[in-house]
């Protein structure tokens, strides 16, 4: 379905629900909303964060999530998944759509979130979005496939990339089941369970954390330097607590050198021969 804020004749507006059509999948009017479930939510929400998190020391890289892509007079403009890209001159731009003839570029990558259960929505994806994002000359297309029984409940990726006579050529993934983004310089793939989509530097191989990842390594690391806080500060008062112990003690001394009183130590007696034979007897 999609949910779109339709004004009434009395001037109120009234959020109404539409069966998605091609039309107007391909073409949503600027604030519709696409309802697609909770895992589509999550994905794309953590993957434009990962993908901002990565691209964010390049300032000429925006990442988009469900913005509307108007690709020119007389074409759709979908808003897609997850957009990625290169050549911004403005990046801080509040923008409400992403205008390729404004801008003078078009997205480099482009990945869309598979419907599982609506077959109408997924053809949709796999052929209408595909013939148009080819027609454009958007370089790189993923498709991601939730868990399913199509999937054997894992996710799947498929990708395609402009090939001789700008016509899309299926990615073809290594070993490891990744597809290799050549726009972006990144790997994407499932999981070894298949259980989520992960993200890899191509170039040194490293996944890159998914935004729960890193918020537990900040609570991680904020409750350690909690604990490294509270150590410190009994450590401290232990200190403080010996080093008036040790003043108490040297107390009484210090009050005695203080009154003058000395302590005068006598040589011992000398004995008498007499008084040597009687302490022998």
């Amino acid at each position: 379905m999609l949910q779109r804020w339709v004004e009434q004749p009395d001037g109120h507006f009234e959020l109404v629900e539409l069966p998605l059509t091609p039309e107007l999948y391909l073409n949503p009017q600027l604030e519709d909303k696409m309802t697609q479930g909770k895992v589509h939510a999550n994905l794309m929400r953590d993957l434009a964060e990962l993908l901002s998190r990565y691209f964010q020391s390049q300032p000429d890289v925006l990442i988009l999530m469900d913005h509307k892509l108007l690709l020119g007079p007389g074409l759709p403009g979908p808003g897609p998944d997850v957009m990625v890209i290169r050549g911004i001159h403005e990046p801080e731009q509040d923008r409400l759509s992403f205008d390729v003839v404004e801008e003078g570029v078009l997205p480099c990558l482009i990945v869309e979130i598979v419907s599982p259960r609506d077959r109408r929505v997924r053809e949709m994806d796999e052929k209408d979005k595909f013939l148009l994002y080819q027609r454009v000359g958007i370089p790189e297309y993923v498709l991601i496939y939730p868990p399913g029984r199509a999937t054997s409940h894992r996710f799947f990726l498929k990708g395609y990339r402009l090939g001789p006579g700008k016509r899309y050529v299926e990615i073809a993934p290594d070993a490891k089941g990744r597809l290799l983004s050549q726009t972006t310089g990144l790997k994407l793939g499932a999981s070894p369970k298949g259980d989520r989509v992960e993200v890899f530097d191509a170039r040194t191989g490293k996944r890159l954390p998914t935004p729960l990842e890193l918020e537990e390594a900040r609570r991680a690391a904020e409750e350690k330097t909690a604990k490294e806080a509270d150590a410190r500060k009994a450590a401290e008062a232990e200190l403080k607590r010996l080093r008036s112990e040790i003043a108490r003690l040297k107390k009484p001394r210090r009050e005695e050198a203080e009154s003058g009183l000395q302590v005068i130590s006598l040589p011992p007696k000398r004995l008498s021969k007499k008084q040597k034979t009687q302490k022998s007897g």
